[in-house]
């Protein structure tokens, strides 16, 4: 992980270098190897190295390549180098990837991206075409910022570095703001929580032409890799693991420091932790798993990772980290992370699974985010789906199956397994409009209806879009493609939390490889034996622990204690929102119904799932809110 910035304009004026010192040194936690900056007239480009790889060690960016006119910066780490550098007729032997990605443009131009594999963000100005081209990567692991005006363009790997540009405007979206409290289904590319500020979305290149003329070219959205489609299990099954291996180890096998992890002991963050260690193990290293065990007594309504990571427990190539929240809560020193990451600091937990890593002098992390989506589907209704295609011999041999794997009676079976894959979607979303019938929007959203029903007058919300449409959503690929473009549209802020504790963050199940790999897989490697994930189970058989081969559906939260957390630490939160309220002239309540906060967060019973929802919305908008009054108040 390093750290982008620059400044371009179109007026011809010169680049003033003091702003680009300034935009480098807020950046200063992605740059503790250094930092440079290059001023070439209207032209001034910025970088913050922070070692990783090997590799990493041969930076000097900004690159200015004064034969073909191309200045670049790039925060990025390149995996298929080898490949690359194959193709480029290059040395390797200490070539950093920046330089890679130089050549890799001045071979293909803007379609070098369709030819890198790896983590990245990029931005270069080609003189020759008297452009700036703004590149993420396919699945936006790294972000890119930017503030676009009629008279200059300034991005950054972080928005608190555009504000060290004058004319970058500094004021909350109030639709952003909106959109957190409503929570709408569509995701809103391009959007921050900022005016005037947008993020480049995932699988995007966008080109600024010499007057500020802006085109956006979408070079990449989840697919199937042509490739995979068609072949039989066996290859299936051995593709899972080459892939899945290959996606974690071009991570790890070149790093200077030990590797971290976030670590349920779930199949995707037990996978990278069984393909890891013995890699990290070669270098005399060990893998630094951190995970978020329950406090002792905790009720038993709490499921944690205990059971999982007491099966990793012999492993030498993994030191294991437990953290334990005990009196923590969500809403602890939040004017010291809002001040990181300018953002709501909605994952407490995330933040200090972060920071105990780190003491370990770990700079890269993983987590096994997205399994759940790509390769290793939850698979729902999939006992229905058989049924539906006729194929009754294997929906009777599963079905028995699912019941000895689950516990569940045959009503159960039939209600959570196969009924609702049966169900014309017609049926299901009548269904629900009978449910939601007598049910305001505002039953289950802490917003203020007066403005809510302005950002729905104005066009700037659809009031028919803020409920999920299940049966859509999370059916089939559906669902996956669902998952995987909310991540693609939205903006870095898990790496952007990370990087604020000195962290790269990365996840290996985001790889384009796994994706393309992902959604070529035929429906009837989803589920197996009565059981999700038969290819993690088969494939991986001789590296994971029989424990958790043999486990039943469903997965450990990151954060077990979440719940009582938040049901106990509210009202205090409320009461501070509403003196912030009173003292700032009714500035939080402008967007805060205070009244239906309290609703939702009295009264609550851990054994709902209705109630678990109601207080993370709770939660989120009481957050939201706390980070629009230090806003307001830093803003000052």
């Amino acid at each position: 992980m390093s750290a982008i910035c620059g400044i371009v304009r179109f007026d011809s004026a010169l680049v003033d270098p003091a702003a680009l010192h300034r935009m480098t040194a807020s950046m200063e936690n992605r740059g503790p190897d250094g930092s440079d900056t290059l001023a070439l007239d209207s032209i001034g480009f910025g970088h913050c190295l922070m070692h990783v790889n090997v590799e990493d060690r041969f930076e000097a960016q900004p690159l200015h390549d004064r034969a073909s006119g191309v200045v670049l910066v790039a925060d990025i780490r390149l995996d298929n180098r080898e490949a690359l550098a194959a193709t480029l007729g290059l040395t390797l032997s200490s070539l950093p990837d920046s330089a890679i990605l130089l050549a890799a443009y001045r071979h293909w131009g803007e379609d070098c991206v369709d030819h890198l594999i790896g983590d990245y963000a990029f931005v270069l100005w080609d003189q020759r075409r008297r452009a700036l081209l703004m590149v993420r990567d396919p699945m936006g692991q790294r972000g890119l910022f930017f503030h676009l005006a009629d008279d200059c363009i300034v991005f950054a790997s972080e928005v608190k570095a555009l504000w060290c540009v004058d004319g970058v405007p500094r004021h909350l979206d109030e639709v952003a703001v909106g959109r957190g409290l409503l929570f709408p289904v569509d995701p809103a590319p391009w959007r921050t929580l900022f005016a005037g500020i947008e993020a480049i979305p995932g699988g995007t290149s966008m080109t600024i032409a010499a007057d500020g003329t802006r085109t956006a070219r979408t070079y990449w959205r989840p697919h199937a890799d042509p490739q995979h489609l068609g072949r039989d299990d066996g290859y299936y099954l051995a593709t899972y693991r080459a892939v899945v291996e290959e996606a974690i180890a071009c991570r790890v096998r070149r790093l200077v420091d030990p590797p971290g992890l976030l670590f349920s002991g779930g199949f995707d963050s037990g996978t990278i932790a069984a393909v890891a260690g013995p890699i990290a193990a070669a270098r005399g290293q060990r893998v630094v798993a951190v995970t978020a065990l329950a406090s002792e007594g905790t009720g038993a309504h709490v499921r944690d990772a205990r059971l999982a990571v007491e099966a990793f427990a012999d492993r030498a190539d993994l030191e294991i980290l437990p953290y334990r929240r005990g009196d923590d809560s969500v809403f602890d020193s939040l004017e010291t992370r809002f001040a990181a990451t300018h953002g709501p600091a909605g994952a407490d937990v995330r933040h200090r699974l972060f920071a105990l890593v780190a003491t370990r002098g770990v700079r890269l992390v993983m987590d096994g985010h997205g399994g759940d989506y790509t390769v290793n589907s939850r698979a729902p209704w999939m006992l229905g789906r058989f049924l539906r295609r006729g194929d009754v011999r294997r929906f009777v041999r599963e079905w028995r199956a699912r019941r000895r794997a689950t516990g569940r009676s045959v009503a159960q079976t039939l209600w959570w397994d196969v009924l609702p894959a049966l169900a014309p979607l017609r049926l299901i979303a009548l269904q629900q409009t009978w449910r939601r019938r007598r049910r305001s929007v505002f039953d289950d959203r802490a917003v203020a209806p007066a403005f809510a029903q302005a950002l729905f007058a104005r066009g700037a919300i659809d009031p028919a879009r803020l409920r999920r449409p299940i049966p859509v959503d999370n059916r089939w690929r559906a669902r996956a493609r669902h998952l995987l473009c909310g991540v693609i549209e939205s903006p870095p802020m898990p790496a952007v939390q990370a990087a604020a504790l000195g962290l790269d963050l990365t996840r290996p199940f985001h790889d384009r490889r796994v994706v393309e790999f992902a959604l070529a897989i035929p429906e009837h490697l989803d589920f197996r034996d009565g059981l999700e994930r038969p290819l993690a189970r088969a494939a991986f058989a001789d590296r994971l622990p029989a424990r958790l081969l043999a486990r039943g559906p469903g997965n450990d939260p990151q954060e077990p204690e979440m719940f009582d957390m938040a049901a106990s630490a509210a009202p205090a939160a409320m009461a501070e929102l509403a003196q912030i309220d009173r003292g700032g002239g009714g500035k939080v309540s402008r967007y805060i119904d205070f009244k239906q906060l309290a609703r939702m967060t009295d009264n609550l019973d851990p054994a709902r799932a209705e109630d678990h929802r109601r207080l993370l919305i709770a939660q989120q908008s009481m957050l939201l809110a706390h980070f629009v009054a230090w806003f307001d108040r830093a803003n000052r």
